[in-house]
């Protein structure tokens, strides 16, 4: 993979699907962001989690919703 360059991994290929946030404080591979555009996100390397804030939906607008991703299992 070279870089400056997107890959799909996995996940939804629909348009506007919502997303699945499962319990609070409680992690599950079941659990994703909705779909979203325009919003910010970063990986921290030092815990190998990826944040992704904000964006905005078409079923929902402005979005001021916080994922953590964690990339271990």
């Amino acid at each position: 993979m070279s870089n400056n360059t997107w890959t799909w991994i996995a996940g939804n290929t629909t348009l506007n699907q919502h997303g699945v946030y499962g319990e609070k404080s409680n992690a599950s591979v079941d659990n994703f962001p909705g779909a979203r555009y325009g919003a910010v996100g970063w990986f921290d390397s030092l815990r190998q989690e990826f944040w992704l804030f904000g964006g905005w939906s078409s079923s929902y607008g402005k979005l001021c919703k916080l994922a953590l991703i964690s990339t271990i299992s």
